[in-house]
Protein backbone atom coordinates (compact mmCIF):
# COMPACT_ATOMS: atom_id res chain seq x y z
CA UNK A 1 0.00 0.00 0.00
CA UNK A 2 1.36 3.39 -0.99
CA UNK A 3 1.34 5.75 1.95
CA UNK A 4 0.46 9.31 1.06
CA UNK A 5 1.15 12.26 3.31
CA UNK A 6 -2.13 12.02 5.21
CA UNK A 7 -1.43 8.44 6.27
CA UNK A 8 2.16 9.26 7.11
CA UNK A 9 0.82 11.99 9.38
CA UNK A 10 -1.42 9.84 11.58
CA UNK A 11 1.13 7.01 11.55
CA UNK A 12 3.85 9.44 12.61
CA UNK A 13 1.75 10.83 15.45
CA UNK A 14 1.01 7.29 16.65
CA UNK A 15 4.71 6.47 16.45
CA UNK A 16 5.44 9.50 18.64
CA UNK A 17 2.92 8.08 21.11
CA UNK A 18 4.70 4.75 21.08
CA UNK A 19 8.01 6.45 21.85
CA UNK A 20 6.35 8.14 24.83
CA UNK A 21 4.93 4.80 25.96
CA UNK A 22 8.37 3.20 25.81
CA UNK A 23 9.57 5.95 28.16
CA UNK A 24 6.74 5.14 30.57
CA UNK A 25 4.83 8.33 29.72
CA UNK A 26 1.56 6.55 29.07
CA UNK A 27 -0.80 9.50 29.71
CA UNK A 28 1.09 11.51 27.08
CA UNK A 29 1.07 8.47 24.80
CA UNK A 30 -2.72 8.23 25.14
CA UNK A 31 -3.05 11.83 23.96
CA UNK A 32 -0.94 11.04 20.88
CA UNK A 33 -2.96 7.91 20.13
CA UNK A 34 -6.18 9.93 20.40
CA UNK A 35 -4.73 12.48 17.97
CA UNK A 36 -3.64 9.71 15.59
CA UNK A 37 -7.13 8.17 15.72
CA UNK A 38 -8.71 11.53 14.89
CA UNK A 39 -6.32 12.09 11.99
CA UNK A 40 -6.88 8.56 10.69
CA UNK A 41 -10.65 9.01 10.90
CA UNK A 42 -10.43 12.36 9.12
CA UNK A 43 -8.29 10.80 6.40
CA UNK A 44 -10.75 7.92 6.01
CA UNK A 45 -7.88 5.56 6.68
CA UNK A 46 -8.56 1.83 6.55
CA UNK A 47 -9.99 0.41 9.78
CA UNK A 48 -6.78 -1.53 10.30
CA UNK A 49 -5.05 1.66 11.47
CA UNK A 50 -7.73 2.41 14.06
CA UNK A 51 -7.57 -1.17 15.34
CA UNK A 52 -3.79 -0.96 15.76
CA UNK A 53 -4.06 2.36 17.58
CA UNK A 54 -6.77 0.86 19.81
CA UNK A 55 -4.36 -1.88 20.88
CA UNK A 56 -1.79 0.81 21.69
CA UNK A 57 -4.40 2.62 23.82
CA UNK A 58 -5.32 -0.61 25.62
CA UNK A 59 -1.67 -1.28 26.40
CA UNK A 60 -1.10 2.17 27.86
CA UNK A 61 -4.24 1.87 29.97
CA UNK A 62 -2.99 -1.46 31.26
CA UNK A 63 0.44 -0.02 32.06
CA UNK A 64 -1.30 2.78 33.98
CA UNK A 65 -3.21 0.24 36.05
CA UNK A 66 -6.54 1.28 34.52
CA UNK A 67 -7.60 -2.36 34.23
CA UNK A 68 -11.36 -1.81 34.44
CA UNK A 69 -11.26 0.86 31.75
CA UNK A 70 -9.04 -1.27 29.51
CA UNK A 71 -11.31 -4.30 29.97
CA UNK A 72 -14.41 -2.24 29.23
CA UNK A 73 -12.90 -0.71 26.09
CA UNK A 74 -11.64 -4.09 24.85
CA UNK A 75 -15.08 -5.60 25.49
CA UNK A 76 -16.83 -2.83 23.57
CA UNK A 77 -14.41 -3.25 20.65
CA UNK A 78 -14.85 -7.03 20.70
CA UNK A 79 -18.64 -6.63 20.74
CA UNK A 80 -18.51 -4.25 17.78
CA UNK A 81 -16.24 -6.70 15.96
CA UNK A 82 -18.70 -9.57 16.36
CA UNK A 83 -19.73 -10.93 12.99
CA UNK A 84 -21.92 -13.98 12.30
CA UNK A 85 -19.64 -15.01 9.42
CA UNK A 86 -16.22 -13.53 10.19
CA UNK A 87 -13.21 -13.85 7.97
CA UNK A 88 -10.22 -15.57 9.60
CA UNK A 89 -8.66 -12.13 10.12
CA UNK A 90 -11.80 -10.77 11.82
CA UNK A 91 -12.04 -13.84 14.02
CA UNK A 92 -8.40 -13.53 15.11
CA UNK A 93 -8.81 -9.78 15.72
CA UNK A 94 -11.82 -10.37 17.95
CA UNK A 95 -9.95 -13.12 19.80
CA UNK A 96 -7.07 -10.72 20.54
CA UNK A 97 -9.51 -8.12 21.86
CA UNK A 98 -11.11 -10.72 24.11
CA UNK A 99 -7.67 -11.79 25.30
CA UNK A 100 -6.88 -8.19 26.28
CA UNK A 101 -10.21 -7.94 28.05
CA UNK A 102 -9.53 -11.17 29.92
CA UNK A 103 -6.01 -10.17 30.93
CA UNK A 104 -7.28 -6.88 32.31
CA UNK A 105 -10.14 -8.56 34.16
CA UNK A 106 -7.60 -10.93 35.72
CA UNK A 107 -5.38 -8.01 36.70
CA UNK A 108 -8.43 -6.32 38.25
CA UNK A 109 -9.11 -9.44 40.32
CA UNK A 110 -12.16 -10.73 38.43
CA UNK A 111 -10.85 -14.25 37.81
CA UNK A 112 -14.25 -15.84 36.95
CA UNK A 113 -14.95 -13.06 34.44
CA UNK A 114 -11.44 -13.36 33.04
CA UNK A 115 -11.80 -17.13 32.63
CA UNK A 116 -15.08 -16.78 30.70
CA UNK A 117 -13.65 -14.17 28.34
CA UNK A 118 -10.33 -15.99 27.86
CA UNK A 119 -12.19 -19.21 27.05
CA UNK A 120 -14.17 -17.31 24.40
CA UNK A 121 -10.91 -15.92 23.00
CA UNK A 122 -9.31 -19.37 22.77
CA UNK A 123 -12.49 -20.75 21.16
CA UNK A 124 -12.04 -18.18 18.38
CA UNK A 125 -8.26 -18.63 18.08
CA UNK A 126 -6.45 -21.50 19.77
CA UNK A 127 -3.15 -19.77 18.93
CA UNK A 128 -3.25 -17.44 21.94
CA UNK A 129 -0.61 -18.85 24.29
CA UNK A 130 -1.08 -16.21 26.99
CA UNK A 131 -4.84 -16.80 27.15
CA UNK A 132 -4.25 -20.56 27.33
CA UNK A 133 -1.63 -20.11 30.08
CA UNK A 134 -3.97 -17.94 32.17
CA UNK A 135 -6.75 -20.49 31.78
CA UNK A 136 -4.40 -23.27 32.90
CA UNK A 137 -3.13 -21.28 35.91
CA UNK A 138 -6.58 -20.37 37.11
CA UNK A 139 -7.98 -23.88 36.48
CA UNK A 140 -5.31 -25.20 38.87
CA UNK A 141 -6.34 -22.60 41.44
CA UNK A 142 -3.19 -20.53 41.04
CA UNK A 143 -3.38 -16.80 41.70
CA UNK A 144 -2.56 -14.47 38.83
CA UNK A 145 0.72 -13.16 40.22
CA UNK A 146 1.55 -9.77 38.62
CA UNK A 147 5.24 -10.61 38.13
CA UNK A 148 4.47 -14.00 36.62
CA UNK A 149 1.84 -12.46 34.35
CA UNK A 150 4.25 -9.72 33.22
CA UNK A 151 6.86 -12.35 32.33
CA UNK A 152 4.27 -14.39 30.41
CA UNK A 153 3.13 -11.27 28.53
CA UNK A 154 6.71 -10.58 27.50
CA UNK A 155 7.45 -14.19 26.59
CA UNK A 156 4.30 -14.60 24.49
CA UNK A 157 4.63 -11.29 22.60
CA UNK A 158 1.50 -9.78 24.11
CA UNK A 159 2.75 -6.20 23.86
CA UNK A 160 2.46 -4.43 20.50
CA UNK A 161 4.56 -1.44 21.60
CA UNK A 162 8.09 -2.74 22.10
CA UNK A 163 11.49 -1.26 21.27
CA UNK A 164 11.83 -3.63 18.31
CA UNK A 165 8.48 -2.53 16.80
CA UNK A 166 8.82 1.26 17.07
CA UNK A 167 10.49 3.37 14.39
CA UNK A 168 11.64 6.68 15.87
CA UNK A 169 12.44 8.01 12.38
CA UNK A 170 8.71 7.97 11.51
CA UNK A 171 7.60 9.81 14.65
CA UNK A 172 5.90 13.18 14.20
CA UNK A 173 5.80 15.06 17.49
CA UNK A 174 3.86 18.12 16.34
CA UNK A 175 1.74 17.59 13.22
CA UNK A 176 0.95 21.31 12.92
CA UNK A 177 4.58 22.06 12.09
CA UNK A 178 5.15 18.99 9.94
CA UNK A 179 5.60 19.33 6.20
CA UNK A 180 2.25 17.58 5.66
CA UNK A 181 0.42 20.18 7.78
CA UNK A 182 -1.32 21.83 4.79
CA UNK A 183 -3.10 18.55 4.21
CA UNK A 184 -4.64 18.85 7.66
CA UNK A 185 -6.83 21.64 6.31
CA UNK A 186 -8.43 19.01 4.12
CA UNK A 187 -9.11 16.93 7.21
CA UNK A 188 -10.38 19.69 9.45
CA UNK A 189 -11.97 22.07 6.99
Amino acid sequence: MKLDGVHRLHMGVAEAGKLLALKGRHRDALAKYREALQLAHGARAPQLFARHYLHCVLESLEHLGEYAQAAELAAAAADSAANPQPTPFQQRDRAHLLERQGVNLARAGDVPGARAVLAAAVALDAGLPLARALLEWTARGLAVNPARLAEAQRRHGYWVVRPDTVDAARAIENPATHRFAPMMETLHG
